[in-house]
């Protein structure tokens, strides 16, 4: 069961403060002068969720990584420093479709830079090496995956050169991205045209691209395709006459609740060439939007704005103007700071007394199988902040007790204004007592475990490791259906596949297990339909005794998740 917040939650648009309305006095901030040059240009501000990095693309700069491989050599190692300009220009010219005699200032020379905060906001600015950055053009597009895969434009053959299109980086525990994996995109790979775009939607199921494509209505629009692989995603899907016009939209971001969606665009009426909007997805489709909501002075000027970027947790959406000549990166806050997690708070009860109980609170990740956060209580309360967007089970853990488990999953396009509240239960484990799993599923007719059951048999495994002294029962039922003999086989096979498991897996001593298997001999109901003979097809785990040393040995634990 998830739970969400019914009457706590809004949508996020009534929030935002109005596009078309924005207060001419709200101020719009150029970022410091390690981020903007006076003469250069910096674009395309990509922010983390705690706004503490921010990654940018400048432009025309002389200091530039100049990594040029061909045929698996670097010729920026080999080749005169004019032989190489001149071959790097060659390259430009090629990609441009035009004369570029001087590649270092040409808008081809750009890379990825990189702005932490150490001191004050942002205020320490390096340029990262290889593999993001080499003597072509390079900027990141997204962040994902918990912020620890990006996405940049072109692709970068092992064996040198470069190719239309975007790539994939993953960061290691090191922090170091590993090399530029290609994406493939069905019936544009290999044909992207420059001036391409994309944002990554639902934690990089889904992608916004901006293309110049046989579908668009003219110039670039906006497209969404969805994830069919790793590093592959279908058909790109055109997001229709809501969102796109005769003219150009550019460098589409999608806010973290998944709905809410930044461009730019010189459709007609903007205030200069290019203005940004924001349109809101009003469905779990992508093809039914709001009107495109074009935002006034002062974050639309008669220059050019573009490369928006929206950080909810702060409220603040960053985005390039050359406002002031050169494109810079400029903020301004459009609404409330919105947090990416959920206070969830309770008691942590005896279930038969009803009386507080000090007791260890964890969060699983239900994707991971790995613990996000834990919760010390001495009191019997406990609070805990859930991460939106993705489902968590939280449960108490206290030896000599059992814990009922809930699912949670905060959905990120609602808005949580209060605590949410949760009393978790704990009920002793005493002789007879029987140890609640959700459902163990077998092969049909065989005793093989399927992977979906993996989970309850951790938590099985961490209920004993925790109670050194239970000694455990499993028992084995099965439907009515097939002979005597074979039905009371299967239901031992199957309470012994399980003994293996919390053995070879868990770490758990086989002197603690014993298994039994009844066939149909102990049937919840009478077997007259499917429904009902799937009910007795069960495995119940049970508290048969208690002793004083079971003679476990943690050390043997292989947690093969």
């Amino acid at each position: 069961m998830s739970y969400f917040m019914k009457g706590w939650g809004l949508l996020f648009p009534l929030v935002l403060f109005c596009a078309e309305s924005f207060a001419q006095q709200r101020q719009v901030e150029q970022l410091n002068l390690d981020i903007n040059t006076r003469s250069y240009d910096e674009i395309a501000p990509i922010v983390s969720r705690n706004e503490q990095t921010m990654f940018f693309t400048r432009q025309g700069y002389p200091i530039y990584n100049k990594t040029l491989v061909e045929k698996g050599v670097d010729l920026s190692q080999k080749l005169s420093s004019d032989v190489y300009n001149k071959k790097l220009s060659e390259i430009f010219s090629s990609i441009s479709g035009k004369s570029i005699t001087n590649a270092a200032t040409s808008s081809y020379n750009q890379d990825i830079w990189v702005a932490q905060t150490r001191n004050s906001f942002l205020d320490q600015v390096s340029h990262p090496n290889s593999p993001l950055n080499n003597a072509f053009p390079n900027s990141l597009c997204a962040l994902y995956n918990n912020e620890q895969s990006a996405i940049i434009i072109n692709q970068f053959p092992s064996e040198g050169g470069i190719q239309p299109g975007f790539s994939v980086c993953h960061k290691n525990k090191a922090d170091n991205w590993s090399d530029p994996q290609p994406i493939t995109i069905q019936g544009i790979d290999n044909n992207i045209a420059p001036e391409v775009s994309l944002a990554v939607a639902e934690e990089g199921e889904a992608i916004i691209l901006s293309l110049d494509h046989r579908d668009a209505y003219g110039g670039n629009d906006l497209f969404v395709a969805f994830r069919t692989g790793e590093h592959s995603f279908g058909k790109p899907i055109h997001l229709g006459a809501a969102v796109n016009s005769q003219s150009h939209e550019k460098a589409p971001f999608l806010s973290s609740d998944g709905r809410t969606m930044f461009f730019s665009s010189n459709r007609q009426n903007v205030m200069g060439g290019y203005d940004l909007f924001m349109v809101y997805r009003l469905d779990d489709s992508w093809t039914h939007w709001t009107s495109p909501k074009r935002f006034l002075s002062p974050i639309n000027t008669s220059s050019n704005e573009g490369f928006p970027c929206f950080n909810r947790t702060s409220g603040y959406l960053y985005f390039s103007s050359d406002r002031n000549g050169s494109s810079d990166i400029f903020r301004v806050s459009i609404a409330p700071p919105i947090s990416e997690e959920v206070r969830v708070v309770g008691n942590i009860l005896e279930d038969s007394k009803r009386k507080t109980q000090d007791a260890t609170v964890l969060l699983r990740s239900k994707e991971s199988g790995i613990y996000q956060s834990t919760f010390v209580s001495t009191d019997g309360y406990y609070e805990i902040d859930v991460p939106m967007g993705k489902t968590f089970q939280i449960l108490a853990q206290k030896p000599g007790y059992q814990s009922n488990r809930k699912t949670l999953n905060f959905k990120k396009s609602d808005i949580y204004f209060k605590e949410f509240h949760i009393d978790l239960a704990l009920n002793p484990l005493e002789e007879g007592t029987k140890i609640d799993l959700n459902t163990l599923y077998f092969k049909r007719s065989t005793a093989v475990i399927l992977p979906e059951s993996f989970e309850e048999l951790d938590y099985l495994s961490e209920i004993l490791i925790q109670n050194k002294s239970l000694v455990i029962s499993i028992e084995g039922h099965t439907d009515n259906q097939g002979s005597k003999e074979s039905l009371n086989r299967l239901s031992q096979e199957r309470a012994e596949v399980i003994k293996k498991h919390l053995i070879t897996k868990g770490g758990i001593t086989k002197n603690r297990i014993i298994t039994e298997g009844f066939g149909d001999s102990q049937p919840l109901n009478d077997n007259s339909s499917e429904m009902l003979r799937q009910q007795n097809r069960r495995v119940e785990i049970k508290v048969v005794r208690i002793e004083a040393d079971t003679g476990d040995e943690p050390s043997t634990v292989s947690k093969d998740k």
